[in-house]
């Protein structure tokens, strides 16, 4: 029995090992032109956003270690590819307002952002004070753009 475990650890760290080889790409693109909002709200966006939802990703430590390496690195890719801050710009007044409809809406319903990144990264969970000045931000800025 201790044989047994001793091998099925051997090939675990074996593997894991073997898995450093695959690298994700940690570089980030340029920024185009990030979302023009109020001091507070930037700050706030930048706390607990910008990480996954912006080309300014501040990869930690473990982003070097597979396979929680790759994770980070899906999670990033798909926070992007949903709402990215650093090519808001870039968005068409229509797209705007869905992206931030959709964002007030997990913000509100305590998605966003989500448990197990605020679990990691406890300077990124928002007060309900910081909920409600993103609420108002996003309101004003849908009222703004709309026709």
């Amino acid at each position: 029995m201790a044989r047994r475990l001793r091998i099925a650890v051997g090939a675990l760290a074996g593997v894991l090992i073997a898995v450093q080889a695959f690298r994700i790409d940690r570089t980030n693109p340029p920024v185009e032109q990030d979302v023009a909002a109020p001091a507070g709200v930037e700050a706030v966006l930048r706390r607990a956003c910008y990480n996954c939802h912006s080309d300014e990703t501040a990869w930690p430590w473990y982003s070097h270690v597979a396979p929680v390496s790759w994770l980070l690195a899906h999670d990033v890719s798909e926070g992007r590819r949903e709402l990215n801050f650093s090519t808001w710009a870039a968005y068409p007044a229509a797209k705007k307002i869905r992206k931030l409809r959709k964002s007030a809406d997990e913000v509100a319903k305590r998605k966003m952002p989500p448990w197990y990144y605020a679990l990691v990264h406890p300077e990124a969970r928002l007060a309900d004070g910081e909920r409600e000045m993103l609420r108002a931000w996003t309101a004003g800025e849908i009222g703004r753009l709309a026709p």
